[in-house]
């Protein structure tokens, strides 16, 4: 009987993972469309900060006064600093896109990043598998908002920056 019971219990599980290892091959659409990223869809794993988003599912964009160019780059450090995280799609001073894994099952979730208009970077942040998140992609995306807010304060010592600043003395 027990013998019976466990076989039982290690199919049901072994049919669960295979399910699971199926669906988190499958990637969403993403990117940028209609000069927007692509909607979350109804269930409560997905936060984006289009206007259109409804309330629920809705996050603030991340704003910025730097340069474009300075800000994607510091965000896109930022992004490869955390170990969860593997940039999978970029598009110079645009748009980045990165998987973040979670650690102890290895879902995936697909975080983008739109530098759609000068000073704001449009967010969306969504589980591939499953339906609720229990608030994760939320706290992520806040997360990553008040990093970038500390490393895009940081001064500019790229090269360039430094022989404008040793050709103005």
């Amino acid at each position: 009987m027990l013998k019976c019971a466990y076989l039982k219990t290690s199919l049901s599980i072994l049919a669960i993972i295979t399910f699971l290892s199926g669906c988190m091959h499958h990637v969403p659409e993403l990117g940028v469309q209609n000069n927007r990223l692509s909607p979350c869809p109804e269930t409560p794993n997905c936060v984006n900060s289009h206007p259109e988003t409804p309330d629920s599912q809705k996050v603030a964009p991340i704003f910025y006064t730097a340069k474009q160019s300075l800000a994607y780059a510091r965000l896109e450090k930022l992004l490869r600093s955390h170990e969860d995280a593997i940039i999978v799609s970029r598009e110079p001073n645009l748009y980045l896109r990165a998987d973040f894994r979670t650690p102890i099952l290895g879902f995936i979730d697909d975080v983008e990043f739109f530098f759609q208009v000068p000073g704001v970077i449009a967010v969306r942040s969504a589980s591939r598998i499953g339906y609720s998140d229990l608030g994760t992609n939320r706290r992520r995306i806040e997360k990553l908002r008040k990093e970038f807010s500390v490393v895009i304060a940081e001064p500019d010592t790229s090269d360039a920056s430094i022989e404008r600043a040793l050709l103005t003395e």
